[in-house]
């Protein structure tokens, strides 16, 4: 069930990002990888191989022809990441995968806000043609007008807005199968920061509503029940516990609780 700055400290980074792009010395050849429907997305190694700048475009997405500096991350013997700060984290932007099977290489770009990579291929006359002058330019002025800098911030309204369609969609879900309004509220005083950025919270919280869903539509009888427990309220506790208070299910959940589903089927199944 789980999903994973302060003005000054991004200043910081920012400044730094910028100094480090000027010291950058690139290596000759970039890599130009292309994927269905237009997307390109160009990697310029640095000499020593530790960084590089990447961009992808042919996207509908704000990372659209957005230079990032991105840090070379290895994990294990078969998986290298290209990572660089996007809603204020650390973010695997492109992974290059070994097969363990065969001795070629994949590159998979993962755009954010999307569960699935996307596969890409080597396109070897882009390749030769791509001029990495042009590419670094284009980054030390992307630098300059912030655009880096904008999107590493976390956007909490946006992370809340996605979370809370979520929620609308599982209470949608229940209400359709129950055959009675399902509607779940969020106690958003108890999840800070750290935990919208590190946990998929739709998740956490629309696990009453994604149980009445499947209770209902496996065990018809169950419906009755279902119309006095449409009205879930969540929030994060240290402990996992839920209960009814009145005519409302309350639901304190906690990130490292396991079997949140089973456990939430089970309270159900009593009432």
């Amino acid at each position: 069930m789980r999903a994973i700055i302060r003005p000054f400290a991004l200043a910081v980074a920012g400044l730094a990002a910028t100094l480090a792009a000027h010291a950058l010395e690139l290596a000759k050849y970039p890599q130009v990888f292309v994927a269905p429907q237009g997307m390109e997305v160009v990697v310029a190694p640095s000499a020593d191989g530790k960084q590089a700048l990447v961009r992808v475009s042919g996207i509908n997405d704000p990372i659209d022809q957005v230079v990032f500096l991105a840090n070379l991350e290895t994990s294990g013997s078969a998986r290298e990441v290209y990572s660089t700060r996007i809603d204020g984290r650390s973010y695997g932007l492109l992974h290059k995968q070994r097969s363990p099977y065969r001795s070629d290489e994949q590159y998979v770009v993962y755009l954010p806000g999307k569960r699935d990579g996307v596969a890409l291929a080597f396109h070897e006359d882009k390749s030769k043609a791509f001029k990495v002058a042009d590419l670094q330019a284009s980054y030390e002025r992307q630098q300059k007008q912030g655009v880096q800098e904008k999107l590493a911030r976390f956007d909490r309204n946006k992370r809340l807005a996605g979370i809370q369609a979520d929620l609308a969609k599982a209470d949608q879900d229940a209400t359709t199968a129950c055959g009675t309004p399902v509607k779940t509220t969020v106690d958003w005083a108890t999840i800070d920061d750290e935990k919208l950025q590190t946990l998929s919270i739709g998740s956490f919280c629309g696990v009453v509503a994604s149980q009445l869903e499947s209770m209902c539509r496996n065990t018809p009888a169950f419906k009755p029940t279902a119309a006095g427990l449409g009205q879930v309220q969540c929030k994060f506790a240290p402990q996992l516990k839920i209960r009814v208070e009145g005519q409302q299910v309350v639901f304190a959940t906690e990130k490292d609780a396991p079997n949140q589903d089973d456990f939430v089927r089970q309270f159900l199944r009593n009432q």
